[in-house]
């Protein structure tokens, strides 16, 4: 069997799905791109049997094909081809042979009624979003997320839907974030997933593609399927409980600060120069309406100083910088509100002013 594409039709649509492969493969298929022809549609599919990223286009072709090529050295020999340049495809049980301009390759192929895919979902609810709306919510919490941590369900983002709301939490253990829209949703009962921290990431790049403003997410028991455009996501979840987020949140909101927010964040830029590198410690002084910062390392140390609002308590709390100066990059608001550990209250809680979209709260160091 014969084939042509040109590099226009395929360069994009492999460089939307790549990205799903792994280095290591336990399945040599799972290397391989899908490519099917058939109805003048175009359809690229990988697969690591966690997610998968399918995405077509229309072209000019009465073909109906299907087979299967190492994705990266495919995508290898013609990303630096001109888009008009033709790439034949002739496939045999075994091999494709690949011709561009005077070049030609060969690599190995599988039967494509092989190649793996997710199971088609069945009894899911639909929940309609806005595009920007999710891409907001995922930017500004997916952060916090875990990272191979030992508790599954901290490598992942939390969704929780229900009638009015839908709330997209995200913590490692040591800071959580938490983001709220309220909007009417089709739901008889509460749905909570949780979307594994890979799926996130290709969800992300796919939600900062131009495409339709509403965008459709399906949510079953045990997988999360997105449709945007002519791209299909689909991921299965992580089983786990996701912890009670709203038991960390402060209940005593009479250590409020008002902080410049673009002033605490150059403050402690300065700071993190001269941050230990393995605890990754500031102190922080709140004495006299003023706010002292304090980093030290074996190479020198820091102290930067900004006014403060609404409180004149001596307090000395001890936090990791990065992860303060993650969140003010994420709040937007010129004076932030901070609520720091006193009494009950346990952990830091900081929002932007007149804001209850979202929340973000950090855990204190001892050190």
């Amino acid at each position: 069997m014969n084939t042509q594409l040109t590099v226009k039709e395929l360069l994009e649509p492999l460089q939307t799905v790549i990205s799903v492969i792994e280095r290591k493969q336990t399945l040599p298929i799972l290397s391989h791109v899908l490519i099917q022809l058939k109805d003048n549609l175009l359809t690229l599919t990988t697969t690591d049997m966690e997610i998968e990223i399918r995405t077509s286009q229309v072209i000019k072709t009465q073909e109906e094909i299907s087979f299967t090529i190492y994705a990266k050295d495919l995508i290898n020999i013609i990303k630096k081809l001109s888009e008009d340049t033709i790439i034949e495809f002739i496939i045999e049980s075994s091999k494709i042979y690949i011709k561009t301009n005077k070049n030609s390759f060969e690599l190995n192929t599988f039967n494509h009624q092989d190649f793996p895919s997710l199971p088609k979902i069945e009894d899911s609810d639909v929940i309609k979003i806005k595009r920007h709306v999710l891409t907001d919510l995922i930017k500004n919490t997916s952060f916090s997320m875990g990272n191979q941590d030992i508790r599954a369900y901290l490598n992942g983002l939390y969704f929780k839907v229900d009638k009015n709301s839908i709330t997209v939490v995200a913590t490692d253990g040591h800071r959580l974030s938490i983001g709220e829209v309220k909007q009417v949703n089709n739901l008889s009962n509460r749905k909570t997933v949780i979307l594994p921290r890979k799926a996130v990431l290709e969800l992300t790049k796919l939600l900062n593609k131009n495409g339709h403003e509403e965008i459709n997410i399906h949510l079953s028991d045990n997988y999360f399927y997105l449709i945007s455009d002519n791209t299909t996501i689909i991921s299965r979840l992580i089983d786990g409980n996701f912890p009670n987020y709203l038991q960390v949140l402060p209940t005593d909101f009479h250590n409020t600060i008002i902080i410049d927010r673009l002033a605490f964040l150059n403050s402690l830029q300065q700071a993190s120069i001269f941050v230990e590198e393995r605890t990754k410690g500031v102190k922080l002084v709140f004495k006299d309406s003023q706010l002292h910062i304090f980093s030290h390392s074996e190479r020198g140390q820091a102290k930067t100083q900004i006014s403060t609002k609404n409180f004149d308590k001596e307090i000395e709390i001890t936090f990791n910088i990065h992860y303060l100066i993650s969140i003010l990059e994420k709040l937007y608001t010129n004076e932030i509100n901070m609520v720091v550990p006193n009494g009950e209250n346990q952990s830091c809680l900081l929002s932007s002013m007149n804001d209850n979209i979202y929340q973000y709260v950090v855990m204190p160091m001892r050190i």
